[in-house]
């Protein structure tokens, strides 16, 4: 059972970046009252000269102003979007500009905007083993699908003409940035920053294809793994048949080749999620919350160093803070993967407190040897070879934490139906005293972290049917 607190009111996971890795340790660069600054962002200016970062305002700020001001203090400064977001913007900075905002009390923080990488491996148990185990294909029986709440999926879209979610794709989004100094372009169809509406997401569109290969499975494989529904070829139910999807791009297409090789993905063009365009999902996520009875978001990518404590104070690391309180306070639960690199600690943004970290187990119980573990960690669930929907009406294998997250994204779909007026932490709590104990050491210390058991955490006391 985690050790930190799970507070109430209020990125297969991968290193994406040479700066990430490398960034320096201690607190944020601050003066008295003035935004805090990300040492990592002062570390890549001193490389690069000039770094895309997000410009993160106090409440109320006015945004355009703050990047006339930021334009006005040097002439190499380019300001990449101002009117998304009410509480951030994005510009590209350099020395002249971080020195005019150093005293600028309209902001809260700057850091570089930092691209995170979907929590998947390619060595991928059945999806019918895996919600055997947890309980879900039992409560499903008794009645309790997850109907009439909502799921949301921040990740590479969803196939839309997939039997697995056929009717039950209730809105969509995309967030997906183009930067010409990395040679990004945008994963919306319609070729624009972002889209909203039937058709934002779709995964299919021809800027998702490299060498052959649709390469923006992985969303398809999260969103069937919470919420698909039993077809024709399909292994059997996803945690969560009757949901609702909502699912949202924010990815974007990386051809340069420096660009990937620094994140470390394996081939160019790459696949990968500025930090901006998750902070806008989740804005969205929130003004969709009650009218969509979104139950969970899921979030299976991230990035950066391995976290033991909360990194709610870090400027970068703790970006998605502010929104995984607001959702939680609309009753939406922040579900993250941990991340793969099988360390004690889990990666950012499951780092953030009020996020519900997730490890990935076997269909025997045992820690992935790739999953993150540890006293920050929330839950496990299965992500070891889970077969799920892919683009195209296919299914395929595939491993990580990222597959381990959707579970508990489905379970909270499935427990919102069953008990519609728990909050956040009342459901978690539910699922922790109802879940399998799985005993460790971590960092020369017992834990126990559990594996979450719907079955137990809803039967046989309570029956839909």
């Amino acid at each position: 059972m985690k050790l930190r607190p799970l507070l109430t009111g209020m990125v297969a996971l991968a290193t994406v970046s040479a700066a990430l890795v490398a960034a320096p340790a201690g607190s944020a660069d601050s003066r008295a009252g003035g935004p805090l600054i990300s040492p990592a962002l002062i570390a890549e200016m001193q490389r690069t000269q000039r770094v895309r970062s997000i410009v993160e305002l106090h409440p109320g700020q006015d945004g355009e102003a703050v990047a006339r001001d930021i334009m006005a203090a040097s002439a190499a400064a380019r300001i990449v979007e101002t009117a998304k977001s009410p509480n951030f913007f994005v510009a590209e900075l350099d020395d002249a500009c971080l020195d005019a905002l150093r005293d600028d009390l309209r902001v809260k923080s700057v850091y570089q905007d930092e691209l995170s990488s979907a929590f998947m491996d390619d060595n991928s148990k059945l999806l019918d083993v895996s919600t055997k185990v947890i309980g879900s294909d039992r409560a499903n029986a008794a009645g309790w699908t997850g109907k009439g709440a909502t799921v949301a999926i921040l990740d590479t879209g969803i196939d839309e003409d997939h039997p697995f979610f056929a009717g039950r794709i209730t809105d969509e989004a995309c967030f997906s940035s183009a930067n010409p100094s990395v040679e990004a372009v945008s994963l919306c169809p319609n070729g624009q920053p972002s889209q909203t509406g039937l058709g934002a997401a779709n995964a299919k569109t021809p800027l998702c294809i490299a060498n052959g290969v649709n390469q923006c499975r992985h969303g398809s494989h999260v969103a069937g793994i919470a919420a698909g529904a039993m077809v024709r070829g399909a292994p059997s139910n996803g945690v969560a048949p009757a949901a609702a999807i909502l699912p949202i791009q924010v990815f974007t297409r990386i051809n340069s080749a420096t660009a990937c090789g620094a994140a470390g993905a394996p081939a160019t063009p790459c696949f990968l999620s500025y930090t901006s365009d998750q902070k806008l999902a989740l804005e969205y996520v929130a003004k969709a919350a009650k009218a969509r009875h979104i139950a969970a978001v899921n979030m299976s990518l991230g990035g950066g160093r391995m976290w033991t404590e909360p990194c709610d104070n870090d400027p970068r690391a703790g970006t998605h803070k502010a929104q995984f309180d607001a959702l939680r306070s609309l009753g939406v639960a922040p579900v993250v993967a941990a991340g793969n690199s099988g360390n004690d600690g889990v990666a950012s943004p499951a780092c953030v407190s009020s996020a519900i970290a997730v490890g990935a187990t076997d269909d025997s119980d045992q820690i992935a040897s790739f999953s993150n573990r540890g006293a920050m960690l929330d839950v496990f669930a299965p992500g070891v070879k889970i077969n799920s929907s892919v683009p195209g009406g296919t299914f395929a294998e595939l491993s990580g934490t990222s597959m381990a997250a959707p579970h508990v994204t489905g379970g909270f779909a499935v427990m919102k139906q069953a008990f519609p007026g728990l909050s956040v932490a009342q459901v978690m709590a539910k699922l922790q005293n109802t879940g399998m104990d799985i005993s460790y050491s971590s960092e020369f210390t017992e834990v126990s972290t559990e594996r979450i058991n719907l079955a137990r955490a809803i039967l046989p006391a309570r029956s839909a049917l």
